[in-house]
């Protein structure tokens, strides 16, 4: 609780109710985004063998039945809609990440501008009345700088954790991971019956 009450006071309540409702909904994604990717094994040696009945794969297995079923019969196949149950399941939160990452860089700069136009304000008011500069510069701090520096630096950081490091170097390998499996999967089904 002292956190948030920290983060309010330093980030401003606008920007610090925002900054609070984004990181939940990235974490909210991120954990969406693990439970399909944790049983995704990320050694090569995994390539040389049959994929077969995977935990990974457990969410396409409804698919996979029934494309045993198409490709026994001859009928047409439901490959399409195997990749597009792929792609709402995971693709859309990785989608959802960036569209949040991004938009938090903008709230940041937002944030930035803001709490300069406050801070300056202050500063000129102060200056006008004949305050001291320290009575200015601690009334500027208070009335937007911590909000303009914050901002920034959290869009930096939360942006830099959550894409950089989370995004593209952990779940971003394992999802192409998987995407490789349910090819090789959907592949030796569909080679079954030739």
């Amino acid at each position: 609780m002292q956190f948030v009450s920290w983060f309010l006071n330093n980030f401003g309540l606008f920007f610090g109710a925002i900054f609070l409702v984004y990181i939940y909904l990235m974490i909210s994604r991120l954990t969406i985004i693990y439970d399909y990717l944790r049983s995704v094994s990320m050694r090569d040696e995994s390539y040389r063998e049959e994929v077969g009945e995977r935990d990974s794969l457990n969410f396409l297995k409804p698919f996979f039945s029934r494309l045993k079923r198409s490709a026994a019969s001859g009928r047409e196949s439901i490959i399409e809609a195997i990749w597009s149950e792929f792609e709402g399941r995971i693709g859309i939160h990785f989608s959802a990440l960036n569209g949040y990452a991004n938009a938090l860089i903008l709230i940041g700069f937002a944030g930035t501008i803001f709490g300069s136009i406050g801070a300056f304000n202050e500063m000129f008011t102060g200056l006008a009345r004949g305050e001291t500069a320290t009575v200015v510069f601690a009334a500027a701090w208070n009335s937007g700088l911590a909000t303009a520096l914050y901002t920034s630096l959290g869009a930096g950081v939360i942006g830099a954790l959550v894409v950089t490091i989370l995004y593209s170097r952990f779940l971003m390998t394992r999802m192409k991971r998987l995407e490789t499996l349910v090819g090789l999967r959907i592949s030796e089904i569909t080679n079954e019956f030739n």
